[in-house]
C-alpha cells in the first residue's frame, strides 16, 4: 500500500511591521467611527508608562534624522578653544643654538618659536625707535632740541613736553594717545631695570608726580639718514618721571654706599629715566633733565643741588655723574673705601664722586 502523497503547506506570510501597521490604523478607524468596544480601547489605548519589550525595528520611510548633540568638547571645539593643552614641539637639525638674545635691545627670545619671534619684533621695534605717539594741537613744548647722531651730519627736531600724571590718569580723550605711550615706555623702562611694572594710575597718588616726554620724528628706515619724519609719525624717544620730595642723601659712586652724616634738603626726585636705543648719546637725558628741573615748579629753577636720584642704576649713575655729581671730600673716601685707600687721596679727590638720592615713597 503506497503512501498518500499530501500536498504542500501553504506558506503563511510572515507578519511585518508594515501590515502591524495596517491592522493598527484599521482598528482605530474603527473606533473613531463606531462606539468603542471595550476590546478595541484596550489595544488602541495601551499603557504608555510600560514599553513594549521588544519594540519593533523603524522602517527606512519613517526613520527621523536627529541633529547631533553637541557635547561640552565639540563646543569648544568650534569657537576654537583646544581640547587639551599641547605643546608644539619642533625638530632643529642645526648645531647653533635656538635661544638667543637680540645685541640691539637685549631681548632673549626662541627662534623657533612663532610667538617669541612675533614678540621680540614688537618689542624691537619700541626699543630702538621708541613707541609711538600723538600730540594734542593745544599741547606746547617746554623745550626744544635737534638730535644728532655720532658720524653722521643730519639732525632731526625734537621737542619736550609736560603732563601731570593725574592729568593722564583722569580718562581724558585727547590724551588718551599720550597716556598709552607713557604707559608703554615706561613699561620698558621697568623690563630693562628689572622694576616693578607700575601704570600711571597706580603713580597718581604721588606728590606732584610729573612726566616729562621728548617726542621726535620716526624716520623711515633704520638708518636714521633721511631728515624727513615717514607719514608724519612721532615717537617718545625720552622720558622722566620725577616727583616731589624733601630730603636725601649723598651716596658714593664708586661702592653704591650711602655716606652716614650727610643728609641734604631736595625739592625735586627724579624716579625713572628713560632713553631708546636709538636716541642714545644724543644728548636726550640731560635736555630732558634740565627741563624738569626748570618747569617742575612753576616760577622756580630747582637747582642742581636740590635733586635727587631714586636707587639709580648703572647707567643711570654714569648720568648723574656727568650732569650733579659732586667731589667726595678725603674723609668721605676713606669712610667709604676704608682700607683700599693709599697715601694719594689728595691727588686722586677729583675722581671719586658723590650724587644725592633719595628714598621713593609707595
Amino acid at each position: 500500500m503506497s503512501k498518500q502523497e499530501t500536498p504542500p503547506r501553504p506558506r503563511q506570510p510572515r507578519a511585518t511591521y508594515r501590515s502591524r501597521r495596517r491592522v493598527l490604523a484599521s482598528l482605530s478607524n474603527t473606533s473613531s467611527s463606531a462606539s468603542p468596544s471595550s476590546d478595541t480601547i484596550v489595544l488602541a489605548c495601551s499603557n504608555p508608562s510600560t514599553p513594549p519589550s521588544s519594540p519593533p525595528p523603524p522602517s527606512k520611510r519613517s526613520r527621523v534624522r536627529q541633529a547631533p548633540t553637541t557635547t561640552f568638547s565639540a563646543k569648544k571645539s568650534a569657537e576654537g578653544v583646544p581640547k587639551e593643552n599641547k605643546v608644539q614641539t619642533y625638530l632643529s637639525l642645526s648645531n647653533k643654538p635656538h635661544r638667543t638674545t637680540c645685541p640691539q635691545c637685549g631681548m632673549s627670545y626662541d627662534t623657533l618659536s612663532p610667538d617669541d619671534t612675533r614678540l621680540h619684533s614688537r618689542f624691537h621695534a619700541r626699543a630702538i625707535g621708541g613707541v609711538d605717539v600723538s600730540i594734542p594741537s593745544h599741547c606746547t613744548p617746554v623745550a626744544t632740541l635737534y638730535l644728532q647722531r655720532q658720524g653722521t651730519n643730519r639732525a632731526r627736531k625734537a621737542s619736550i613736553y609736560k603732563f601731570a600724571v593725574r592729568d593722564l590718569s583722569s580718562g581724558s580723550t585727547a590724551l588718551r594717545s599720550v597716556k598709552a605711550g607713557v604707559d608703554a615706555t615706561l613699561r620698558l623702562c621697568n623690563s630693562e631695570l628689572s622694576a616693578p611694572d607700575e601704570h600711571l594710575a597706580a603713580l597718581s597718588h604721588r606728590a606732584e608726580a610729573t612726566v616729562f616726554v621728548c617726542v621726535a620724528g620716526r624716520y623711515a628706515n633704520e638708518n636714521k639718514i633721511p631728515d624727513t619724519p615717514s607719514n608724519g609719525a612721532h615717537a617718545i624717544v625720552g622720558l622722566c618721571l620725577v616727583e616731589r620730595t624733601e630730603a636725601g642723601y649723598f651716596m658714593s659712586v664708586d661702592t653704591g654706599r650711602v655716606l652716614r652724616q650727610s643728609e641734604e634738603r631736595l625739592i625735586m626726585g627724579i624716579s625713572r629715566i628713560y632713553t631708546v636705543h636709538s636716541a642714545r648719546r644724543t644728548g636726550v637725558a640731560q635736555a630732558v633733565l634740565d627741563a624738569a628741573r626748570r618747569n617742575f615748579v612753576y616760577g622756580l629753577e630747582v637747582g642742581k643741588d636740590g635733586v635727587g636720584w631714586s636707587q639709580p642704576s648703572e647707567s643711570g649713575c654714569r648720568v648723574a655723574t656727568r650732569w650733579c655729581s659732586v667731589p667726595m671730600t678725603e674723609d668721605e673716601v676713606r669712610e667709604d673705601r676704608g682700607d683700599k685707600v693709599g697715601d694719594d687721596v689728595q691727588g686722586q679727590m677729583n675722581i671719586h664722586r658723590k650724587i644725592r638720592v633719595y628714598v621713593e615713597r609707595v
